[in-house]
């Protein structure tokens, strides 16, 4: 079952697979196709260099995934919430830690 997907027509994220590329809502029957080489990126990219800022009183939510470039200054100041979880490997290996 794929939970990562929030249907646009009614709000829902529950669905049943159909054939390899298309999936239907269960609760208002809309179908999508799914191009697979794309569901795994991240939605959001913080490219190199960018100076990027999220005040105190922000409330992110970031679904999909997340991808900060090397060289990118990011500050997360309120509160962040990220749907996908990044790569473990890369997670243990980062040079930033607090």
């Amino acid at each position: 079952m794929l939970e990562k997907f929030e249907c646009e027509q009614c709000g829902a994220n529950k669905y049943d697979e159909l054939e390899s590329d298309k999936i239907k809502c269960n609760y208002c029957g809309t179908i999508y196709r799914i191009n697979k080489s794309i569901e795994n990126k991240p939605k959001v990219i913080i490219k190199k260099g960018a100076n990027v800022v999220f005040g105190k009183n922000s409330n992110v939510i970031i679904k999909g995934g997340v991808d900060i470039e090397d060289g990118a200054n990011v500050q997360f100041l309120g509160k962040l919430e990220i749907i996908q979880k990044g790569d473990e490997e890369k997670i243990k290996n980062s040079i930033y830690k607090k």
